[in-house]
């Protein structure tokens, strides 16, 4: 379970060409023994054609300790929610605000982090960086960005 983002015009075409190599993949990786050498490198061609079908237009927050917005003191359900249209799309105005939401609680975020290691500080940081370059693409481009929340 988490929240789930699009920007359709990226992340379409994006899935659309990694999705028949990810297929192939994984067919490939059920010719071999599980644990064996070529089982091992096949499992790395399945991985990477996954993750490239998702590298663009696409951001996922879990509802679990890793959760992004909980680092602020918010929650998807409770900030997001209320700011998507009938259709459960963020508008570009919505992503502003989002946007806008956040960097008013950059204080909690870092009040948050001294809390954590430093690698987990560097991990929420990164996200709050990807989340904040995803919005930012979506307001950019003018799209709605669909939502799964």
């Amino acid at each position: 379970m988490g929240a789930d983002l699009y920007i359709d015009s990226l992340f379409r075409p994006q899935h659309a060409r990694w999705k028949a190599l990810f297929e192939k993949a994984a067919q490939e990786q059920d010719q071999f023994r599980v644990g064996t050498a070529e089982w091992h490198r096949a499992q790395e061609r399945v991985h990477t054609c996954f993750r490239q079908m998702y590298a663009s237009g696409y951001f996922r927050d879990p509802y679990n300790p890793w959760d992004l917005l909980w680092q602020f003191g918010l929650s998807w359900a409770d900030a997001v929610i209320p700011l998507l249209d009938v259709d459960s799309r963020l508008s570009p105005e919505g992503a502003t605000k989002l946007l806008r939401m956040l960097f008013e609680r950059e204080g909690v975020f870092t009040c948050r982090l001294a809390l954590v290691s430093a690698s987990d500080a560097k991990y929420f940081h990164d996200r709050y960086s990807e989340l904040q370059a995803f919005l930012t693409q979506a307001i950019t481009f003018g799209e709605s960005i669909e939502c799964s929340i």
